[in-house]
């Protein structure tokens, strides 16, 4: 027989198991002592077969090296002298490669039921509710739950069951979907409430209704009543974000539908929008004839103008009892005007009649009018527009010009006309005259340019009408089409 070698650890193990059972008496090892031993000398065996392999080179000369001659060697070597020779037969084989293949069926199996999705039974209070494809499941149903109660006033940890996963008996089962298994949670937990009703105000909760439909028709009363004094025109609606979500949530806090809307009835904002007709004159037109043998200072009334009647719908809009907007929706005429016929002559002459004209065919806007104006009284109106800088400014009625030139007072180029009736007209802040002192003029005739020159803020006329030395509103005689308070 061959002679085994055994290392200084094999050894040093060998003398201690026999000291311990008292001298030569053998020991019985069980498979895991023989394996653990297996592994605890493989390092110092290979590190002594290195040792040996190493000097083995040395001694070979290239004229002796062949690679068959060198495999086979250092085989036979290690093979012979080293603790591995009973690998030679199949039982040692197996034995050496036991605790390798056991060690690497531990390591696939905790791959397996850590790494890969498994069927698991999802166990409320001892109970399994459902059984899932694996843990993510759970997670979205859960996540749904938290969803739910995380918008309330609600700590989700006091309302969320104890939920535990183990394995089912069984993998044929039928699986819950995420879906399936949320619903059954809710079933099963006694501190929530489904298919209620929570009142959110602009993203506030309130409260939540056991009966969703009752807090729903107690908001539809709330617009009835902001409407119950108008007609059935009106319509209100919420003019904020109201929302009854029907949803699942914690029982604490469950109210009453009077509780919850007495806690948010300051948060309401409620549009109110309705009707309103307004009866209007409609005024009538004053129509012309023409006479060439009067002069023009004749006039006589042929008919006498009558007015009519007219009926404007307005949709008005309310927001909390405040007026926000009223938009013209129609016009009804109900009396038909009848027109004023005026007979005038047309032969040229320089007095004034009275009828004045717009005096800047620019533009018919206003921004100031005959009134209390800056500490002070403003006797005249203010005529402006987008562009109005040199625009033409026409004389308001026939007449003489008085004045033509600057004036020191504040109204720097100005313009004013004698009309020769107990009327006279005045145009201030002219940017240029295109008239002298003494000038004969006809309504109509262009004077002067708007500008801005005097005491002025920006480009306009400044127009007045004075009737016997009294300065009178020119709004009595002509009237602009449009007003900007400037």
């Amino acid at each position: 027989m061959g002679t085994k070698f055994i290392s200084v650890e094999g050894f040093s193990e060998i003398k201690a198991i026999d000291k311990k059972n008292n001298g030569n008496q053998k020991v019985n090892m069980t498979t895991s002592q023989k394996a653990l031993r297996f592994i605890k000398r493989i390092p110092a065996e290979i590190k002594k077969d290195a040792k040996i392999i190493r000097k083995k080179i040395g001694d070979i000369t290239w004229s002796t090296l062949t690679p068959a001659k060198f495999f086979r060697g250092i085989r036979k070597f290690h093979i012979k002298s080293s603790y591995f020779e009973f690998m030679r037969s199949p039982k040692g084989i197996a034995t050496a490669l036991a605790p390798v293949a056991a060690a690497l069926m531990l390591v696939l199996t905790v791959c397996f039921w850590t790494c890969s999705d498994k069927p698991l039974k999802v166990n409320v209070d001892g109970k399994c509710i459902a059984t899932i494809e694996n843990d993510k499941v759970l997670t979205q149903a859960s996540a749904q739950m938290h969803s739910a109660l995380s918008g309330t006033d609600t700590n989700e940890f006091a309302t969320t069951p104890v939920i535990q996963v183990s394995f089912p008996t069984l993998a044929s089962v039928d699986k819950s979907t995420a879906a399936d298994v949320y619903e059954k949670l809710v079933d099963c937990n006694e501190a929530v409430v489904s298919n209620a009703g929570g009142l959110y105000v602009d993203g506030v909760f309130y409260g939540a209704a056991e009966d969703a439909q009752a807090l729903s028709s107690a908001l539809t009363d709330i617009l009835t009543q902001a409407k119950a004094k108008y007609d059935n025109t009106t319509t209100t609606t919420f003019n904020n974000d109201v929302q009854v979500v029907t949803d699942v949530y914690a029982k604490d806090s469950v109210k009453s539908v009077e509780e919850i809307i007495e806690s948010a009835r300051q948060s309401f904002s409620i549009r109110l929008e309705t009707d309103l007709a307004i009866d209007y004159d409609k005024y009538y037109t004053t129509v012309y004839e023409y006479d060439d043998s009067q002069l023009d200072t004749y006039e006589e009334v042929l008919a006498e103008g009558e007015m009519g009647s007219q009926k404007v719908f307005y949709r008005l809009v309310y927001v909390d009892g405040v007026q926000t907007d009223a938009v013209v929706k129609s016009t009804v005429v109900t009396k038909e005007p009848v027109d004023r016929v005026v007979l005038v002559g047309t032969k040229q002459s320089y007095t004034g009649t009275g009828d004045f004209t717009w005096p800047v065919p620019y533009t018919g806007n206003i921004t100031s009018t005959f009134q209390h104006r800056w500490g002070k009284f403003h006797y005249g109106i203010d005529i402006s527009w987008n562009g109005i800088y040199g625009q033409d400014i026409v004389a308001s009625d026939s007449g003489t010009v008085t004045y033509a030139g600057w004036d020191n007072s504040g109204y720097g180029y100005c313009v004013i006309i004698d009309h020769g009736n107990g009327f006279e007209t005045m145009y201030a802040h002219c940017c240029d005259v295109y008239v002298s002192t003494g000038e004969k003029v006809l309504k109509g005739d262009v004077i002067a340019g708007v500008g801005s020159t005097g005491y002025s803020t920006g480009d306009h006329l400044h127009f007045e009408i004075i009737d016997n030395g009294v300065k009178v509103d020119p709004e009595i005689y002509v009237k602009g089409t449009s007003y900007i308070d400037g």
